[in-house]
C-alpha cells in the first residue's frame, strides 16, 4: 500500500486541535474554579445580613448590642449568640421558653449561623476594636460592641476562599 493512500491525521492538525483545546480549558477553568469563591461569598454575605438585622433587632429592643453579660455589665462571647437565638428580659437575660418577663426574641433560629469559612459558630466579643482579634480562625465570628461591628474572624488561608470585602461591611444602623 501507499503511504499516502493511508487515513490519518497530520501534525499540524494535531496540533490544532491541541491549541483548540488549550484555548476551552483557559476560558472555562478559571470561571470554574471561582464558582466556589462566589458561593462562600454569596453565603457569608447572607449570613451576614441576616445576623446584623438581627443585632439591629435587638438594640431597637434594649438599648444596647446582644454580647453584655446583664449581670455584670461585661462583655462575654458566649452571651452573644444566646441573646440572639433566645427569648430574652428587658435586661437581657435569656430563657428558651416564652413567657413573662422573656418578652423579646428570639431574633435568629437557633443555632447560631455558622461562619462558611471556617464552619465554626463562636463569637469573640470585643468591648473595643483595641482588644486582641483572634485573625487565626479560631473563632467563627468578632463582634466589637463599641463600635458596632459584627463580622467573619478567618485565618489568611480561609479569607483566600471569599471576596474579602464583604468582611469590612458594619451592620446597618452603625451607632
Amino acid at each position: 500500500m501507499n503511504a499516502r493512500t493511508q487515513r490519518g491525521f497530520s501534525l499540524v492538525e494535531l496540533v490544532i486541535v491541541v491549541v483548540i483545546i488549550g484555548i476551552i480549558s483557559a476560558i472555562a477553568v478559571p470561571r470554574i474554579s471561582s464558582a466556589g469563591t462566589s458561593a462562600a461569598s454569596t453565603a457569608l454575605m447572607a449570613t451576614l445580613e441576616n445576623v446584623r438585622k438581627a443585632i439591629d433587632a435587638y438594640y431597637a429592643e434594649h438599648g444596647s448590642y446582644p454580647g453584655y453579660n446583664s449581670s455584670t455589665g461585661l462583655p462575654q462571647d458566649t452571651m452573644f449568640a444566646k441573646q440572639l437565638t433566645r427569648y430574652t428580659d428587658a435586661d437581657g437575660k435569656t430563657s428558651t421558653v416564652p413567657g413573662s418577663p422573656y418578652l423579646f426574641g428570639p431574633y435568629l433560629r437557633a443555632p447560631f449561623p455558622k461562619n462558611p469559612t471556617n464552619d465554626l459558630s463562636t463569637v469573640k466579643v470585643k468591648a473595643s476594636p483595641g482588644e486582641a482579634d483572634p485573625a487565626d480562625g479560631s473563632v467563627g465570628w468578632v463582634a466589637v460592641l463599641s463600635h458596632g461591628y459584627f463580622g467573619i474572624s478567618a485565618s489568611n488561608a480561609e479569607l483566600n476562599k471569599i471576596d474579602t470585602t464583604i468582611v469590612t461591611r458594619k451592620f446597618a444602623g452603625n451607632r
